[in-house]
């Protein structure tokens, strides 16, 4: 196979524009805003490739117990320790845009409503995937860089490990490899699916890996060549999310299911079917327990929010069109949606009663994915029409948190980085 191309000096690509400023937000943009070049590539040809053994899983199963082992075997002891968000505030009235804050372009997007092809990572940076190229973003200092090229496959998810100091990345020959982003050099490859592999999730040192053969796999960093393959789909894996405490997976799939899971069982403790189509968008509310938001595609259109431990669907929303990407808002009561044709727009939703708060336009094409930045400030959306837009939705929750001296997170640093 061919060698992978990876640049040793990063490439960045400018081009004029006027900048549009939202109303409710003052910003000293710049007129030069970064944009990725673009790379052709016509003819992409699949590799089948010879998967490696897999483990049943037993009773005290090595992966179940390794993973409360104190001296992983690649990764240092301090990602284990996740931040909890911080406490609720109250929902009240607030500014909010009126339009992206930032575009950039993202040239041979893959519209495949199936991949996930963005990941924004602790250190803030964002990872685009772009047909079978991989690009770093910097959001302190607006530079991109091609940080990878494969001579011919598909990359088709993208995932940064807690402490952004590793990345996944799944592609169309069926692996996942794992590369150290400060050392650009790749660490491990996982040979574990016998298809694409098209979403991937962390939990500490533990990857999950979702596959159009319909499985689920888990993978302990620390241990070379070892695996447990969880199954329960009947069609392709497009949707992975470990909840806050990182005790249970939810996996969507094109089997219009949604399966819970728990890191010591290879069948699902829960299967949710109440969607009418493929389930990607799945989202963690980060500060009320065992709350997941969900979202069905173009044959279902709906937004529904379930109670996790005993299955129940709390709310349920017709949103008139497919519903691609969830992200919750760290700070209030809120939750944003993407979606495709017609308006191909974001929503904001209240979470109490799933009003409908405001759309954000902008996309000319289905947004494909979305991610939020370490603050919780910011949102990108990835659409098909080969832009990135920068949302500032959950900015002025950031502010008014500062603001409110009552509020537990009084002292907290988490205003928007200029």
């Amino acid at each position: 196979m061919d060698k992978i191309k990876i640049p040793t000096t990063p490439e960045i690509y400018t081009r004029s524009m006027t900048t549009t400023k939202s109303t409710p937000f003052n910003r000293n943009n710049s007129t030069q805003e970064r944009y990725i070049k673009s790379r052709k590539f016509d003819n992409v040809p699949g590799l089948n490739l010879i998967t490696s053994f897999c483990y049943d899983l037993q009773s005290k199963d090595l992966i179940y117990r390794a993973i409360k082992r104190t001296d992983p075997y690649m990764f240092s002891n301090d990602i284990e320790n996740f931040e909890r968000p911080p406490s609720l505030l109250s929902s009240s009235y607030r500014n909010l845009p009126s339009q992206c804050d930032k575009i950039l372009d993202a040239p041979d997007i893959v519209d495949d409503y199936y991949l996930n092809l963005l990941s924004w990572g602790d250190s803030n940076i964002l990872a685009v995937a772009l047909k079978n190229a991989l690009y770093l973003w910097n959001a302190q200092n607006g530079s991109a860089n091609q940080f990878l090229e494969y001579p011919s496959e598909i990359i088709t998810s993208v995932s940064w490990m807690p402490g952004s100091k590793f990345l996944a990345i799944g592609d169309s020959t069926h692996a996942v490899k794992i590369y150290d982003i400060e050392k650009s050099a790749e660490v491990r490859t996982l040979h574990s699916h016998n298809d694409r592999v098209s979403s991937l999730a962390w939990n500490s040192y533990v990857l999950s890996t979702g596959s159009r053969d319909s499985s689920v796999i888990q993978h302990d960093m620390r241990i070379q060549n070892y695996f447990v393959k969880y199954t329960g789909h009947e069609q392709e894996v497009c949707g992975l999310r470990w909840n806050p405490e990182g005790t249970i997976l939810a996996s969507g799939g094109n089997d219009n299911k949604i399966c819970l899971w728990e890191l010591s069982n290879t069948s699902p403790i829960r299967v949710l079917t109440e969607h009418k189509a493929a389930v990607k968008a799945l989202a963690w509310c980060p500060w009320k327990r065992n709350i997941l938001a969900t979202g069905g595609g173009s044959a279902d259109k709906h937004l529904k929010i379930w109670d996790s431990e005993n299955g129940i669907c709390l709310q349920t929303v017709d949103t008139g069109s497919q519903v691609c990407a969830i992200e919750w808002n760290k700070h209030e009561k809120e939750l944003l949606s993407a979606h495709g044709y017609a308006q191909n727009q974001l929503s904001l939703w209240r979470f109490n009663d799933m009003k409908r708060i405001m759309d954000f336009t902008g996309h000319s094409a289905r947004v494909l994915s979305l991610a939020q930045n370490p603050e919780g400030s910011t949102v990108v959306s990835a659409g098909a029409d080969e832009t990135l837009r920068f949302w500032p939705v959950f900015e002025s929750s950031i502010s008014k948190s500062c603001s409110t001296t009552d509020s537990p997170q009084r002292g907290i640093n988490l205003g928007y980085q200029k």
